[in-house]
């Protein structure tokens, strides 16, 4: 239940994010929108959020999100929609403000989706021992005596 709660806030957010930035500044249309919004959504989830963000820090995951969305968003706005407009430009500002999304999402999926709290271990009391002996080096006379 907590990955559907987390799949429909990243698609509610994301589907206005991208309308704002690809709908009123780039003129895009909804089909498009709604498109990008469903793969973008369940790629970045996939890959970044249940696979990468576990087992590395937010600002790691944030990145691999940003890469994901320019890359997705560049690919899909390039081959599939035959509008003029700079695809590029588009691409990396919907990138963007995805990151600035995902660096916020990530630490509520880590919170109420994978359960992760602080890592602080307790390793106890640390009393290390050495060994102890009266001369620092060997005293190679009594050895020979003995």
């Amino acid at each position: 239940m907590n990955h559907l709660k987390a799949l429909a806030i990243k698609f509610i957010v994301s589907f206005l994010l991208l309308f704002v930035v690809l709908g009123l500044l780039f003129q895009y249309s909804f089909s498009v929108i709604l498109g990008l919004t469903l793969i973008l959504g369940l790629v970045s989830y996939i890959l970044g959020d249940l696979m990468l963000l576990p087992r590395t820090s937010n600002f790691t995951a944030t990145i691999s999100d940003f890469a994901i969305a320019m890359l997705l968003t560049w690919f899909y706005l390039a081959t599939i929609t035959t509008y003029a407009t700079n695809v590029f430009i588009a691409s990396l500002i919907t990138a963007i403000g995805v990151a600035l999304f995902e660096s916020v999402f990530h630490r509520y999926m880590r919170k109420n989706v994978l359960h992760e709290k602080e890592s602080h271990v307790n390793i106890g009391n640390l009393r290390y021992t050495t060994e102890v002996s009266e001369e620092i080096s060997p005293d190679y006379h009594k050895i020979k005596e003995d």
